[in-house]
């Protein structure tokens, strides 16, 4: 389920994620709207939402309302505001993501699969000057001293896994940085050792929750 009051960008991904095999509910345009239809008995798996354009009333929070309203929902934020005081009220509200509303399509789509598949998706700062705190309801995420660079990263380590958090294979990242895909497996197998990752998807949930903006 979608809601975001522009419906122009909501039926742009709506469209897009119906093309990787999702279905969509039709976006809806205000929180208002989507209590309607969650009422109703519609139990979506995923919301994704923009909270600074839903109408607010005296009932609190957009997104404290909507969990209220879908407790069992995934929930993931799509917004241009990530300054701390956004990134608190989501992870207050108990939301498993919260990713730039400006990011490639491809960034977006991991992190849905991602949270999906039970994982919480944010950015680093979330957890810097914030506080530990959080609901019962809310997603773990890393400590903010754990950072991509106290990992130390390479930077050609970093651009690979910029490059995994945007979905593209080793052949494709070979092509983007101009280099082999022997050394493209070489420099990724490094920097999962160095984070402690097992797989390509821990690896980009450690990418992205540790700052490490995705490249298109």
């Amino acid at each position: 389920m979608l809601i975001d009051h522009d419906q122009l960008f909501s039926a742009a991904l709506a469209a897009l994620l119906e093309e990787e095999g999702m279905a969509v509910e039709s976006p809806l345009p205000s929180l208002t709207a989507a209590e309607q239809v969650l009422t109703n008995g519609t139990k979506p798996a995923l919301i994704i939402t923009d909270p600074s354009g839903l109408d607010r009333n005296d009932d609190g929070d957009p997104l404290t309302r909507l969990r209220a309203l879908a407790p069992d929902t995934r929930l993931l934020v799509l917004s241009a505001d990530l300054a701390p005081p956004a990134l608190n009220r989501s992870l207050s509200a108990g939301a498993h993501g919260h990713v730039s509303k400006g990011a490639s399509f491809n960034a977006v789509l991991r992190a849905v699969r991602l949270i999906l598949m039970g994982q919480a998706v944010y950015p680093s700062t979330a957890t810097q000057g914030m506080g530990q705190a959080q609901t019962s309801t809310a997603p773990q995420t890393e400590t903010a001293g754990d950072t991509a660079s106290s990992a130390d990263l390479s930077p050609r380590e970093t651009q690979i896994l910029a490059c995994v958090i945007s979905g593209h294979s080793n052949k494709a990242i070979a092509r983007r940085l101009s280099i082999t895909e022997s050394t493209v497996k070489m420099h990724f197998k490094n920097a999962m050792r160095k984070i402690n990752a097992g797989n390509r998807t821990q690896a980009a949930i450690w990418a992205m929750e540790h700052g490490i903006a995705p490249m298109a």
